[in-house]
Protein backbone atom coordinates (compact mmCIF):
# COMPACT_ATOMS: atom_id res chain seq x y z
CA UNK A 1 0.00 0.00 0.00
CA UNK A 2 1.51 3.50 -1.09
CA UNK A 3 2.58 5.89 1.93
CA UNK A 4 -0.26 8.13 2.15
CA UNK A 5 -0.53 12.09 2.62
CA UNK A 6 0.46 14.49 -0.11
CA UNK A 7 -0.28 17.55 1.89
CA UNK A 8 1.32 17.38 5.27
CA UNK A 9 1.02 19.88 7.74
CA UNK A 10 3.63 20.33 10.48
CA UNK A 11 1.02 21.65 13.15
CA UNK A 12 2.82 24.19 15.78
CA UNK A 13 -0.51 24.99 17.84
CA UNK A 14 2.18 28.92 18.83
CA UNK A 15 2.72 29.47 15.48
CA UNK A 16 -0.83 30.03 14.77
CA UNK A 17 -2.46 33.68 13.67
CA UNK A 18 -5.86 32.56 15.30
CA UNK A 19 -7.13 29.78 17.42
CA UNK A 20 -5.06 27.09 16.43
CA UNK A 21 -8.36 24.55 16.62
CA UNK A 22 -10.38 26.35 14.29
CA UNK A 23 -6.96 26.55 12.11
CA UNK A 24 -6.34 22.76 12.41
CA UNK A 25 -10.16 22.23 11.45
CA UNK A 26 -10.00 24.27 8.47
CA UNK A 27 -7.05 23.16 6.90
CA UNK A 28 -7.87 19.36 7.27
CA UNK A 29 -11.27 20.33 5.70
CA UNK A 30 -9.00 22.24 2.88
CA UNK A 31 -7.34 19.28 2.34
CA UNK A 32 -4.76 18.35 4.66
CA UNK A 33 -3.95 14.76 4.58
CA UNK A 34 -0.98 14.16 7.24
CA UNK A 35 -0.52 16.23 10.29
CA UNK A 36 2.78 16.25 12.35
CA UNK A 37 2.11 17.63 15.70
CA UNK A 38 5.29 19.75 16.85
CA UNK A 39 5.23 21.25 20.44
CA UNK A 40 8.37 22.10 22.21
CA UNK A 41 6.86 21.27 25.49
CA UNK A 42 5.35 18.12 26.79
CA UNK A 43 1.04 18.35 26.31
CA UNK A 44 -0.55 15.54 26.58
CA UNK A 45 -3.76 17.03 26.03
CA UNK A 46 -2.75 19.25 23.20
CA UNK A 47 -1.39 15.76 21.24
CA UNK A 48 -4.53 14.62 22.76
CA UNK A 49 -6.97 17.04 21.16
CA UNK A 50 -5.00 17.22 18.02
CA UNK A 51 -4.75 12.99 17.06
CA UNK A 52 -9.00 12.97 17.98
CA UNK A 53 -9.58 16.00 15.83
CA UNK A 54 -7.84 14.73 12.82
CA UNK A 55 -8.82 11.00 13.37
CA UNK A 56 -12.38 12.14 13.14
CA UNK A 57 -11.09 13.46 9.18
CA UNK A 58 -9.60 10.45 8.53
CA UNK A 59 -5.98 12.19 8.82
CA UNK A 60 -3.23 10.16 10.63
CA UNK A 61 -0.94 11.97 13.25
CA UNK A 62 3.00 12.32 13.15
CA UNK A 63 4.60 13.05 16.62
CA UNK A 64 7.55 15.54 16.22
CA UNK A 65 10.94 14.25 18.19
CA UNK A 66 8.98 12.58 20.53
CA UNK A 67 8.98 8.79 19.77
CA UNK A 68 7.89 7.83 23.45
CA UNK A 69 4.91 10.04 23.01
CA UNK A 70 4.05 8.33 19.70
CA UNK A 71 4.33 5.02 21.26
CA UNK A 72 2.16 5.60 23.93
CA UNK A 73 -0.51 7.64 22.26
CA UNK A 74 -0.40 5.58 19.36
CA UNK A 75 -0.40 7.66 17.21
CA UNK A 76 0.71 6.63 13.48
CA UNK A 77 4.38 7.53 14.14
CA UNK A 78 7.04 9.68 15.04
CA UNK A 79 9.49 12.46 13.05
CA UNK A 80 12.99 13.17 13.99
CA UNK A 81 15.69 15.36 12.69
CA UNK A 82 19.41 14.80 12.29
CA UNK A 83 20.18 15.44 15.63
CA UNK A 84 17.18 13.44 17.63
CA UNK A 85 17.23 10.05 18.75
CA UNK A 86 19.34 8.02 16.34
CA UNK A 87 17.16 5.74 13.81
CA UNK A 88 17.60 2.36 14.52
CA UNK A 89 16.33 3.34 18.57
CA UNK A 90 13.64 4.83 17.01
CA UNK A 91 12.97 2.60 14.64
CA UNK A 92 12.94 0.00 17.65
CA UNK A 93 10.63 1.86 19.59
CA UNK A 94 8.21 2.07 17.21
CA UNK A 95 7.82 -1.51 15.50
CA UNK A 96 4.86 -0.94 12.77
CA UNK A 97 4.39 3.26 13.57
CA UNK A 98 6.06 5.08 10.75
CA UNK A 99 9.32 6.55 11.40
CA UNK A 100 9.59 9.97 9.51
CA UNK A 101 13.22 11.53 8.81
CA UNK A 102 14.59 15.18 7.87
CA UNK A 103 16.92 14.77 5.23
CA UNK A 104 19.14 18.18 3.59
CA UNK A 105 21.38 15.94 1.16
CA UNK A 106 21.14 12.75 -0.56
CA UNK A 107 23.02 11.10 1.72
CA UNK A 108 21.31 11.97 4.27
CA UNK A 109 18.31 10.49 2.07
CA UNK A 110 20.49 7.13 1.49
CA UNK A 111 21.34 6.80 5.30
CA UNK A 112 17.64 7.11 6.53
CA UNK A 113 16.47 4.09 3.98
CA UNK A 114 19.59 2.10 5.26
CA UNK A 115 18.21 2.46 9.07
CA UNK A 116 14.26 1.99 8.56
CA UNK A 117 12.56 5.26 7.38
CA UNK A 118 8.93 5.30 6.20
CA UNK A 119 9.25 8.70 4.45
CA UNK A 120 11.44 11.76 4.66
CA UNK A 121 11.18 15.07 5.12
CA UNK A 122 13.60 17.44 2.31
CA UNK A 123 14.47 20.87 2.50
CA UNK A 124 14.76 23.60 2.78
CA UNK A 125 13.56 24.07 -0.65
CA UNK A 126 13.13 27.77 -0.05
CA UNK A 127 13.90 29.99 2.59
CA UNK A 128 11.95 29.61 5.56
CA UNK A 129 11.38 31.53 8.66
CA UNK A 130 9.66 28.84 10.35
CA UNK A 131 13.18 27.11 10.99
CA UNK A 132 15.44 29.92 10.34
CA UNK A 133 16.82 29.48 6.96
CA UNK A 134 18.02 32.86 4.68
CA UNK A 135 18.19 30.03 1.55
CA UNK A 136 16.78 27.34 0.06
CA UNK A 137 18.14 24.36 -1.92
CA UNK A 138 19.56 24.62 -5.85
CA UNK A 139 17.03 22.95 -8.34
CA UNK A 140 20.08 20.37 -9.03
CA UNK A 141 19.75 19.59 -5.47
CA UNK A 142 16.01 19.28 -4.99
CA UNK A 143 16.10 17.44 -8.67
CA UNK A 144 19.05 14.87 -6.94
CA UNK A 145 17.25 14.19 -3.86
CA UNK A 146 14.41 13.74 -5.61
CA UNK A 147 16.43 10.94 -7.79
CA UNK A 148 17.79 9.22 -4.51
CA UNK A 149 14.51 9.00 -3.08
CA UNK A 150 12.72 7.36 -6.34
CA UNK A 151 15.88 4.88 -5.90
CA UNK A 152 15.11 3.95 -2.59
CA UNK A 153 11.09 4.59 -2.92
CA UNK A 154 10.66 6.72 -0.18
CA UNK A 155 8.07 8.79 -0.16
CA UNK A 156 9.73 12.38 0.01
CA UNK A 157 7.83 15.76 1.42
CA UNK A 158 9.17 19.06 0.49
CA UNK A 159 9.54 21.60 2.96
CA UNK A 160 10.67 24.71 3.44
CA UNK A 161 8.76 28.09 2.08
CA UNK A 162 6.41 26.69 0.32
CA UNK A 163 3.35 28.67 -1.22
CA UNK A 164 0.97 27.96 -4.27
CA UNK A 165 3.23 31.13 -5.88
CA UNK A 166 6.40 28.86 -5.96
CA UNK A 167 4.58 24.73 -5.88
CA UNK A 168 4.89 24.76 -9.58
CA UNK A 169 8.71 24.74 -10.06
CA UNK A 170 9.15 22.13 -7.27
CA UNK A 171 6.09 20.31 -9.11
CA UNK A 172 8.11 20.72 -12.20
CA UNK A 173 11.68 19.12 -10.40
CA UNK A 174 9.23 15.94 -9.21
CA UNK A 175 7.94 17.27 -6.35
CA UNK A 176 4.96 15.87 -5.05
CA UNK A 177 4.12 15.80 -2.19
CA UNK A 178 4.65 18.80 0.54
CA UNK A 179 5.06 19.52 4.03
CA UNK A 180 3.56 23.22 5.29
CA UNK A 181 3.40 25.09 8.43
CA UNK A 182 3.19 29.46 8.13
CA UNK A 183 1.42 29.54 5.00
CA UNK A 184 -1.39 27.69 6.22
CA UNK A 185 -0.80 28.41 10.24
CA UNK A 186 -1.02 32.40 9.56
CA UNK A 187 -3.18 32.77 6.92
CA UNK A 188 -6.38 34.31 7.57
CA UNK A 189 -8.52 31.44 5.76
CA UNK A 190 -6.51 28.10 6.55
CA UNK A 191 -8.88 26.36 4.47
CA UNK A 192 -8.74 28.35 1.44
CA UNK A 193 -4.55 28.48 2.36
CA UNK A 194 -4.66 24.44 2.29
CA UNK A 195 -7.20 24.61 -0.39
CA UNK A 196 -5.29 26.17 -2.88
CA UNK A 197 -1.50 24.33 -2.15
CA UNK A 198 -4.11 21.04 -2.79
CA UNK A 199 -4.86 21.99 -6.18
CA UNK A 200 -1.33 23.08 -7.33
CA UNK A 201 -0.48 18.79 -6.31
Amino acid sequence: MPFPGRLYLIFTPDLCRHDPWHTLAEALAGGVDLVQWRRKAEDRTGLARCRDLCRAHGVPVIVNDDVMAAVRWRAAGAHVGQGDMPLPAARKLLVDQWLGVSTHDTAQIAEAKAQGADYIGFGPCHATLTKGYATGKTPAEIEAAVAMAAKHSLPLFAIGGITPDNLLPLRLLGIDRIAVASHVLQADDPRGAAAALRRGL
